[in-house]
């Protein structure tokens, strides 16, 4: 097992704290809203399994992920909608901004600021670039070659560069993998940092717990996962993606294999024509056939190759060759509309979609609301 770069915590702090880490989020969690305009134009939201009037003034843009609505109004604020409240963010003018399952980040000239849970924490006023998942942002300023990491509501510096370049850097739910100048990898951990390797390593992603990467001395195949380092493969892989607990891969042999929960799947002999990663769900389309594994298990969802996809939160929505709009939640799949429709979108196990005259439909628990 690798030791951390700081001191290790005692398990029986560790056990406390991941207790009442626990029960924050029971206490804290919230249920997933969409944001739609219906064919007034006013905006809405679908929380608690209903709709619910959020503006009725010409909304210049909006976005829905998780707990969280951000969206630009008539006077050209930046408005958070969360657990019931708004929050005015100020003037959206040279403002972008973002939303997840953790929290709505913006940037505005060269401030980033984050909105989590309510509260607003404004990260930096020199940022040069960022890169954000569910759960923390790593970032960086232009004052100086320093990493940070912000998560639980907290800022950590992971690397300082006085001489030279800080390298690549990518991030996950929970990790950070950076190389810094001198050519080391090195990992974030929920608040650990380890240092792994200095063999040249660019390649690698980042999900929950696991780091998958190309070791730049032999272009073996590794995975950090749980404070481990695994060798799944001796020769470099084709490709690699990763998620919650879980990385999916195409071999030197052509063989897609998935290691989950600290076990190697060969999952077929030969590679799908396309997969994906997100959370704890891997979708694949391999033998004329669209298929899911989620949580270990592996379904068959649809017998054609879909036009499009999307995943979130272990649910995935699917358009079939019939241009049928189908839902797979909760290990069932089921067809959620035959209707014409010009966009869909996938929050958890709520799916929206717009119909040609681009009037808002939403289907929650097998029931179309309007």
């Amino acid at each position: 097992m690798l030791a951390p770069l700081k001191s290790l915590l005692s398990i029986r702090r560790l056990l406390l704290s991941g207790f009442f880490i626990f029960l924050f989020f029971i206490s804290n969690a919230q249920d997933p809203v969409v944001a739609y305009r219906d064919m007034r134009g006013y905006l809405f939201v679908f929380e608690n399994g209903g709709p619910r009037t959020l503006d009725t003034r010409p909304v210049r843009e909006f976005k829905s992920a998780g707990p969280y609505v951000g969206y630009v109004n008539s006077a050209n604020n930046l408005i958070v909608y969360y657990n019931g409240e708004f929050t005015d963010l100020g003037d959206a003018t040279n403002t972008s901004f973002e939303v997840n399952y953790t929290f709505l980040i913006y940037r505005r000239d060269n401030v980033l600021a984050v909105f989590e849970k309510g509260n607003l924490t404004r990260l930096s006023y020199f940022i040069r670039d960022y890169k954000i998942a569910e759960g923390l942002i790593v970032f960086r300023e232009t004052i100086a070659d320093i990493l940070k990491v912000y998560r639980d509501g907290n800022v950590q510096e992971l690397e300082t560069t006085l001489v030279g370049k800080l390298g690549n850097y990518a991030a996950g739910k929970n990790t950070v993998a950076f190389t810094n100048r001198n050519g080391y990898l090195k990992i974030f951990d929920s608040g650990d940092l380890f240092e792994i390797d200095n063999n040249g390593t660019t390649d690698f992603a980042c999900g929950k717990n696991i780091v998958a990467y190309t070791d730049g001395a032999n272009y073996s195949f590794k995975v950090y996962y749980l404070s481990k380092i695994f060798t799944l493969e001796e020769i470099k892989v084709q490709s690699f993606k990763v998620g919650d607990n879980i990385a999916a891969y195409v071999s030197d042999e052509n063989y897609f294999k998935i290691y989950a929960d600290g076990k190697l799947l060969k999952l077929e002999s030969y590679a799908p024509d396309f997969y994906e990663v997100k959370d704890q769900c891997v979708v694949f389309y391999i033998n004329n056939k669209f298929q899911a594994l989620v949580n270990g298990v592996r379904y068959e969802l649809d017998n054609f190759e879909p036009i499009s996809y999307k995943i979130s939160q272990n649910c995935i929505a699917w358009v079939d060759q019939n241009q049928r709009l189908h839902l797979f939640a909760n290990g069932k799949s089921t067809i959620a509309t035959t209707e014409l429709f010009s966009s869909y979108d996938l929050n958890n196990n709520i799916l929206s979609f717009n119909s040609a005259e681009n009037i808002t439909a939403v289907y929650y628990q097998g029931k179309i609301y309007r």
